[in-house]
């Protein structure tokens, strides 16, 4: 048999092991919390109950309706702000609640198409599934004329800090094991912007820094918008706010306070039953996003060592759950190689194990912050006023953010620990 056949046949019995792996620990998960559905909410807080905790709906209703408002004196002053009015996705719906969200990358999609899948599980007497909207591929016109209709859909989008979207961008898709990104974009940013790079960097391009990569987004939204990404394009560009109507703008830093307090008045709304559904975040749901992180990796373990040694690939995801204030950032990993049978399982007990030892919490939680002043405190003067002005503005005075990170950085000296110090 030729050596590529054995090769492939290998990647494909590692990746049903760790699908068999994957299942196993759902239904183990599932049978834990039998009859009460149970959905991790995004930034690590806990949430009590839904329909226990006590709103102040007075407050929160004027919070969001000065989101609304900002956003429509903005509108006022930019009326010709999209050229192209088409949207980058097609909105979610869900017919329980009667709703259709605007997704966009790295800002709660994947919390949100997960509750909305959790939630019609658990009302299947409703015979509702999450589709796509039939209109995509119309203009954001043809749409908007529609939901003035007698359309009784409540429009709910989400965003979050420019600056620390890029970020989180930059470390899902190039610092973190992702073979199937860092060919996709990373070979195109090194041969862009690495001066001398190898032919292997060029072609696995597995070690972006964060430099190249703001000068990559820079780029594309200047000169090469056919090399654009969706993880990385302006918020703004994927919803078009200024010419869709929506009803409800959350923010990711107030994530769990938004989402509870317009889904509490949907609920209501539609008089639904729900008790026993659960919003959560304890040990068991931080063990299985850990879990689906490091399944990742483990799955595509074939394609990384074509590029990094598996070993890395494990120091680099241990890195990554520093970063998100998982793990003390002086906690090392504490494997020298790796054992012949090391699974996912082994993996994540290495992880919990760090993550329950007695380190202050809000030690641990500072570490995002660290990362995100050392992250920019490395680009030029000049290359963060091109960002700050091409790329991170509209969406910054939208959605009323920092529109500025020159006085954050201004004091900023980083210790003798790189959250980098891989590439």
């Amino acid at each position: 048999m030729c050596a590529g056949c054995i090769n492939r046949m290998k990647e494909k019995i590692i990746g049903i092991a760790i699908a068999c792996f994957i299942f196993c620990s759902f239904i183990l998960y599932r049978n834990e919390f039998q009859g009460k559905p149970i959905l991790l909410l995004p930034n690590g807080s806990n949430a009590a109950t839904l329909l226990d905790e006590n709103l102040d709906d007075e407050q929160y209703n004027s919070t969001l309706k000065e989101r609304i408002n900002h956003l429509k004196q903005f509108c006022k002053y930019h009326p010709n702000l999209y050229p192209n009015r088409k949207l980058v996705h097609q909105p979610l719906i869900d017919e329980i609640l009667r709703v259709k969200y605007c997704w966009i990358e790295k800002v709660g999609s994947s919390f949100m198409k997960n509750f909305f899948r959790h939630f019609q599980n658990y009302t299947l007497a409703r015979n509702t599934t999450l589709n796509r909207q039939s209109e995509y591929g119309r203009t954001d016109k043809d749409i908007n004329q529609q939901q003035h209709k007698g359309d009784n859909y409540t429009r709910i989008m989400i965003v979050r800090d420019p600056f620390e979207r890029l970020l989180s961008g930059y470390i899902d898709k190039f610092f973190l094991p992702s073979p199937i990104f860092w060919k996709k974009r990373g070979g195109y940013i090194i041969k862009q912007f690495r001066p001398n790079s190898s032919v292997k960097e060029q072609s696995c391009g597995h070690n972006v820094t964060f430099l190249e990569f703001i000068q990559y987004v820079v780029h594309v939204s200047t000169r090469e918008k056919n090399m654009e990404e969706p993880h990385f394009t302006p918020m703004h560009t994927h919803c078009k706010p200024c010419l869709i109507h929506y009803d409800y703008v959350w923010k990711l830093e107030t994530i769990m306070q938004d989402f509870k307090h317009t889904i509490k008045q949907l609920i209501n709304r539609k008089e639904l039953h729900i008790d026993g559904f659960d919003f959560r975040m304890d040990k068991e749901h931080l063990s299985s996003d850990v879990i689906s992180r490091i399944a990742f990796m483990f799955e595509r373990r074939y394609a990384i060592e074509k590029c990094i040694t598996f070993y890395e690939a494990c120091l680099r995801t241990w890195r990554g759950f520093q970063m998100r204030g998982v793990i003390d950032k002086n906690h090392k990993f504490p494997l020298i190689s790796l054992p012949e049978n090391f699974n996912v399982t082994m993996y994540k007990d290495l992880v919990m194990k760090s993550s329950n030892s007695k380190t202050s919490k809000s030690k641990v939680k500072y570490q995002k912050k660290e990362v995100f002043l050392e992250s920019y405190s490395l680009l030029p003067v000049e290359l963060l006023k091109q960002l700050e002005g091409s790329v991170t503005k509209i969406d910054s005075e939208m959605f009323n953010y920092r529109t500025s990170l020159w006085i954050l950085l201004q004091d900023y000296k980083r210790d003798n620990f790189s959250y980098f110090d891989f590439l």
